[in-house]
């Protein structure tokens, strides 16, 4: 588990992290975006449905 000062080094690189990782469909994010986009598609269905 990483310190404080250890998981802002990180979250200082996540976009980047996230980006490479998936573009390589490599772990932890490949198919990030794909469910993303399935958790957003999938809300805006129920947001529809009640308002």
């Amino acid at each position: 588990m990483l310190s404080n000062k250890g998981f802002n080094l990180w979250a200082d690189n996540y976009d980047e992290t996230v980006q490479v990782s998936e573009e390589n469909d490599r772990y932890p994010f490949a198919g990030y975006k794909e469910i993303l986009n399935s958790i957003f598609n999938e809300a805006m269905q129920k947001s529809i449905k009640i308002g």
